[in-house]
């Protein structure tokens, strides 16, 4: 149950993090920008429900304080902050238009976790009954027929193997997306980068998005063994 909701969440900062790469400057502001915006649109929301009370004006009044003085430090002011327009949710993102009407390889790529087995991981992880109907016996296997609690005992692990080997192939992707950028060097991790890939590989949707992205973005940056 912890983890099916750790994979959507997952997949979402995968799509931040190579969204702000795209264009760091630019994109990177519009990530801040639209986030203080949100931020400081909830906190007119609380103080239209509960101004007048003490206790309330002054939690929104401290939590208005330190949201001016982070955008301060990230050099911005309040006035470009609440024109700013919203960061794009992964869906809105993937299936934007761009002026010719194509759609970017940044895109395309995400849209692999809009289809397929990925797809899933949000009606899983918010209870939906689509969701339930891939993952509601193992919750509930004390009160499925006799007869079938062993073959739902057995597959079982093969079930948490599944999941486990995305969660890891999703953090892979994202430690491969921030070493493709930045180059960090020491501890051997372009060599590590390449063991975990190779380990996880047997997986067929982890072998997806190898073949789909990062066996050539890994040449192109020489992150070599």
């Amino acid at each position: 149950m912890v983890m099916l909701p750790l994979i959507r969440g997952m997949i979402d900062c995968l799509y931040n993090i190579t969204a702000i790469l795209q264009d760091p400057k630019e994109n990177g502001l519009w990530f801040r920008k639209s986030g203080f915006r949100k931020a400081l649109k909830d906190l007119d929301e609380d103080e239209a429900k509960y101004a007048g009370t003490p206790k309330w004006d002054a939690w929104i009044q401290k939590n208005r304080d330190g949201y001016d003085l982070q955008m301060r430090v990230c050099g911005l002011t309040k006035a470009e902050v609440l024109t700013q327009s919203s960061w794009p949710t992964l869906g809105a993102y993937v299936n934007s238009k761009r002026p010719a009407g194509t759609i970017t390889p940044h895109q395309d790529f995400l849209k692999t976790f809009i289809y397929g087995p990925w797809r899933e991981y949000s009606a899983m992880a918010h209870g939906a009954f689509e969701g339930l109907m891939k993952v509601g016996m193992y919750y509930v296997t004390d009160s499925m027929p006799h007869d079938d609690r062993p073959k739902i005992d057995a597959i079982f692990p093969r079930i948490m193997f599944m999941h486990i080997a995305r969660a890891a192939a999703i953090l892979l992707c994202i430690i491969t997306e921030l070493q493709a950028h930045f180059h960090f060097d020491g501890a051997r991790i372009n060599e590590r980068i390449h063991q975990m890939w190779n380990a996880l590989m047997p997986v067929f949707e982890v072998k997806e998005l190898y073949n789909d992205r990062y066996l050539q973005l890994m040449k192109d940056k020489r992150i070599e063994p």
